[in-house]
């Protein structure tokens, strides 16, 4: 039987905490607004009882939905120090095509990565917190260059119209990322301040290993010569066996 589960409003402001942070960073340069979509898959495999594969996938469009422009694929190992906190270490491909350019230009990120993740459950209202720390190798326009970044990520999973253990049903996502130049910043944008992606949608849990979910996120991007402000469409299916 379906009911209908009302979540406190201090709940859903999880996920956009940080983005009054963005406020502080915000600078009086050139701005640019863009457009895009963006696919995302991310999967979790339970390898045993505490070790863990992951695998993130994601494609990315430009001028609209004119081509691909970017493809990441971020695989990774865990490992449960609780039931509700995990350790990563893995690797990223970031690649970058512009085909609006001539001669077109192809950049190549590869990152290796560190992480640490908390879940908890507030009410049925899925809570997650993550922290992130990337080395960066760039090799940009035939230039190659070494940073490290810092991520702090937050996510809410509200239910909407759910069974009451929320293994299947409607839910709200509401997520902050929030990212800081730790090392490295000149080969970069100049900035402490990299950027940050506020995102609000709703989503659908199939069952206990899939969700799927539809939403807006606004990406704020300091860059060296002017300030991004991305509108994103992005669909979401995360699974996990």
């Amino acid at each position: 039987m379906m009911k209908i589960y009302i979540t406190k409003p201090r709940y859903v402001c999880y996920g956009l905490v940080n983005f009054l942070i963005l406020l502080c960073f915000q600078q009086t340069c050139a701005q640019t607004i863009e457009h895009n979509a963006w696919l995302f898959w991310s999967h979790q495999q339970k390898i045993s009882e505490r070790w863990q594969f992951s695998a993130d996938v994601q494609v990315r469009s430009a001028d609209k939905l004119g081509y691909i422009n970017t493809l990441l694929i971020r695989p990774g190992i865990g490992y449960k120090i609780a039931d509700n906190k995990t350790i990563t270490i893995g690797y990223t491909y970031f690649g970058t095509w512009d085909k609006e350019k001539e001669p077109k230009i192809y950049e190549l990120e590869n990152r290796i990565f560190e992480q640490f993740q908390i879940e908890n459950e507030i009410q049925r209202t899925e809570i997650t917190n993550r922290f992130r720390y990337e080395q960066r190798f760039l090799d940009q326009q035939n230039s190659k260059a070494f940073a490290q970044r810092f991520r702090y990520y937050v996510q809410a999973q509200i239910p909407l119209v759910t069974n009451p253990l929320f293994t299947k049903g409607l839910y709200l996502s509401v997520q902050n990322e929030l990212f800081l130049n730790v090392q490295g910043k000149d080969q970069v944008n100049d900035n402490f301040f990299d950027q940050n992606r506020s995102y609000a949608g709703p989503g659908y849990r199939f069952s206990e290993n899939l969700d799927l979910e539809f939403g807006y996120m606004f990406r704020y991007q300091i860059d060296k010569e002017k300030n991004i402000r991305n509108n994103i469409l992005q669909i979401v299916v995360k699974s996990s066996f």
